[in-house]
């Protein structure tokens, strides 16, 4: 099966369970809403956010949650305006990029956007350990934390493989956990005084009942930081804005769990828009008064010193934290698990990963392979067991897949290509701010790391673009292009021409390619890389007798020319008379101020036809144009020669020989 008829196949497996799937998939709510906000409020912000504050200070905080939300509101709006013009299957962001960009974007952002979601395993599972720990009782509290992570492990990835249904209906339950959680956290406070706050507990009976479930706890609940004198704004001493940004964003990632369950939604042009934007903007508003209340009940030595545990010593009901973050982080990991296996399955889907991985299972197409496979990279990931090192990672390849999902939409929109018509409409200038603004960041936070992401994905961009692999679906790519050129030729008729910018714009007019190699060669030599060559085939007779054999003759003409000659186009007109069409298409050929200056013809060997041809080199001259006639001895052929012999006259003021 050849390469073209093995992607259409493909496609079409994707057509048909994407019908399935609407049939009877999720909604916003439950499909895009519910992992997207339980990811967002996830192990940061219970975990890390205490130590943001406490090394950038609460206004420099701010900026960094205001900054993050700028950029996933962005994308937000991006996915929004992509999913209401076509329909988002299997694959989520790297389908949107690789519909609208093309295969190789697509898997050069496919790939590090699976290693990412499937690190977000480990990443959300190790903060699930790093808060278990603290409460285990004896002899519990000695085991290694990767013996925790690793069952953890495997206990997700069972309820993954049983059913998406069924991890969907599990994060309900966790959405009422993180619920009461944020109660506890906004309804507690910091003390005056530590010991006055010991002194006066009355609550023995949630004591004994907290050490009876977890043994002896009580230091940790009896906790409280002091609240400090002023609130500091900016923490000169801190780590700064970089490191921190790193440590934090991860948490506004959890849009993009919503979006890779676009194949398992029952309307994705409805949810995609409405779950993800209801998802940022709850998250955008939790965000900017937690760190507040953080700021106002802890002084930032103490949010540093206990990051892990400073949300739960601030809370009125410290256990609701527990219940909060082990919910939080287990959900998003289980998030995680949905999503990174269907985006492996979209890319195997599309010829770009084994086609083991897209194998599924029941009626809504599950990704067991997939999922297994998901398994053992996040179990090697949990061998490394350092949140704060796994962090910076998901940052780069997380800020690198919003980039490029805000430049698909964005150029989508400023190359109006018909076919992009969103009932979402978005400016483009906001899309391609949004991109820019990614790699802006990723520059800022570590440009080491930023140029071995692109060097990763450039790596992953030229070894799929040259297995020339056969897209089955359109993308925005020609209508880029086409923007562009149309953008330069408007500034081109706008630019004075001036002679010092001359360049040759040759039409090589002549019969069947394998006849008249010699005037491309020639041709082609003389312009290089400074201007344009065109060959034009001149096929006489009329419209209705040759019209069926042009297109087969330009067929044959691309073949045979495009590997010899691949910056040579090709043309086939049909005229009346070869030599007034010759005249008609050196007039013709060309768009706005950028036509053909220069034709190159072959020396007539048909001397009956001398006068229609002398008559022909009288309109061109006539006509301004440049004209380059080509004797071709085939015997000697061009030759080897370096020296070649010019003779110039000089006497119409033609200007100096270049």
């Amino acid at each position: 099966m050849s390469q073209s008829e093995q992607a259409s196949s493909t496609q079409t497996a994707v057509t048909q369970a994407g019908t399935g799937q609407e049939r009877q998939g999720f909604g916003a709510f439950a499909g895009v809403y519910t992992p997207s906000i339980l990811t967002i409020l996830g192990v940061i912000m219970y975990l890390r956010f205490g130590e943001v504050v406490g090394e950038a200070g609460l206004g420099q905080t701010i900026a960094i949650v205001v900054v993050a939300h700028l950029i996933t509101i962005a994308t937000g709006l991006s996915i929004s305006a992509i999913a209401t013009n076509r329909t988002v299957r299997a694959g989520g962001a790297y389908y949107i990029i690789s519909r609208s960009l093309g295969a190789p974007a697509g898997a050069a952002i496919g790939v590090p956007l699976f290693l990412a979601q499937a690190l977000s395993i480990t990443f959300y599972i190790v903060g699930f350990t790093e808060s278990l720990m603290p409460v285990l009782p004896g002899w519990w509290a000695t085991v290694p934390e990767y013996v925790y992570s690793s069952i953890t492990l495997w206990l997700l990835a069972f309820i993954t493989i049983k059913s998406a249904d069924l991890a969907i209906k599990t994060q309900f339950i966790v959405m009422a956990a993180i619920g009461l959680s944020l109660i506890s956290f906004f309804t507690g406070s910091g003390v005056e005084s530590l010991d006055a706050y010991i002194a006066g507990l009355e609550s023995p009976r949630a004591q004994a009942m907290a050490t009876q479930m977890w043994g002896d706890v009580t230091g940790l609940f009896n906790a409280k930081p002091l609240r400090p004198e002023r609130v500091i704004w900016w923490n000169t001493e801190g780590a700064g804005f970089g490191p921190m940004f790193a440590l934090f964003f991860p948490a506004v990632t959890g849009i993009m769990a919503g979006v890779g369950m676009s194949g398992d939604l029952k309307d994705p042009r409805k949810s995609l828009p409405l779950g993800t934007l209801a998802a940022v903007f709850t998250g955008f508003t939790i965000y900017l008064v937690f760190p507040i209340w953080l700021a106002m009940n802890a002084n930032l030595d103490h949010l540093v010193s206990h990051t892990t545990t400073v949300v739960a010593e601030i809370s009125s009901v410290p256990l609701l934290i527990f219940f909060g973050v082990w919910g939080a982080t287990l959900s998003s990991a289980l998030g995680s698990f949905l999503t990174a296996p269907r985006t492996l399955q979209a890319l195997s889907f599309d010829g770009l990963a084994p086609r083991l991985f897209g194998r599924g299972h029941g009626p809504m197409n599950e990704p067991r392979i997939g999922t297994v496979f998901t398994f053992l990279l996040a179990q090697l990931g949990v061998l490394l067991g350092d949140l704060s090192a796994i962090a910076p990672i998901l940052t780069m390849f997380f800020l690198a897949t919003y980039g490029f999902t805000n430049l698909a939409s964005g150029l989508e929109s400023w190359a109006a290509n018909p076919s992009f018509r969103p009932t979402f409409k978005v400016p483009a200038v906001i899309s391609l701010a949004g991109g820019l603004g990614c790699f802006y960041i990723m520059s800022m936070i570590d440009l080491g790391a930023m140029i071995a992401a692109f060097v990763f994905c450039s790596l992953i961009y030229i070894f799929v673009q040259r297995r020339a692999l056969e897209a089955t679906w359109g993308d925005a790519r020609h209508g880029i292009w086409s923007a562009l050129v149309r953008t330069a030729l408007y500034r081109l008729r706008k630019e004075k021409f001036h002679p010092s910018n001359w360049r040759p714009n040759l039409l090589i007019l002549g019969g069947g390619g394998k006849k008249r190699l010699h005037l491309l060669e020639l041709g082609s030599a003389i312009v290089q890389d400074r201007g344009i060559v065109t060959y034009m085939y001149l096929l006489q007779g009329s419209v209705a007798e040759n019209a069926d054999s042009r297109v087969k003759l330009r067929e044959n003409l691309d073949e045979a020319l495009t590997n010899r000659f691949p910056h040579v186009f090709c043309r086939v007109d049909i005229v009346d008379d070869l030599y007034k069409g010759v005249v008609a298409v050196s007039q013709s050929y060309g768009v706005g101020s950028f036509e053909t200056n220069t034709i190159m013809l072959g020396w007539p060997k048909n001397t009956a036809n001398y006068a229609s041809y002398l008559s022909m080199l009288r309109d061109l001259a006539r006509l301004d144009r440049s004209l380059l006639l080509v004797h071709y001895d085939s015997q000697r052929k061009l030759g080897a020669g370096r020296r070649i012999q010019i003779w110039w006259g000089g006497l119409q003021h033609n200007g100096g020989l270049m």
